[in-house]
């Protein structure tokens, strides 16, 4: 596996854990709806991570707007307390993006499957 996919898929996990745990403790609907935003964000996170290994570019394009819009939605909550839960899951995604935008863009031919066919 190569790196971007893992160094993703953990941001993306760690993301999911922090945004159910704050759904879970939530004291009012705005800390609710962010975590909500933030669930949601980290698994396109996830989907970023998965398509790393294929698709470099768009993976990076991906983790980073993910965590760019876990950033945005701690504003939503009124308190910027939740940034310091949601800090490792967006450093660790922006990481992985870097790491994917990093990676040789590989050129596939015409006829990939052909020449790549198991005999």
């Amino acid at each position: 596996m190569k790196r971007p996919f893992v160094v993703g898929l953990a941001g993306a996990i760690f993301g999911l854990v922090t945004a159910f745990w704050v759904i879970l403790t939530a004291t009012s609907s705005d800390v609710l709806l962010s975590g909500i935003q933030a669930a949601l964000f980290s698994s396109l996170g996830m989907g970023g991570a998965a398509i790393s290994i294929r698709e470099p570019r768009f993976a990076g394009w991906m983790l980073l707007s993910s965590a760019a819009w876990i950033t945005l939605s701690v504003p939503v909550a009124g308190t910027l307390n939740l940034l310091f839960l949601y800090a490792p899951a967006i450093l660790v995604m922006a990481i992985a993006a870097i790491l994917c935008f990093r990676e040789p863009v590989e050129e596939f031919s015409e006829d990939f499957d052909n020449d790549n066919a198991r005999e």
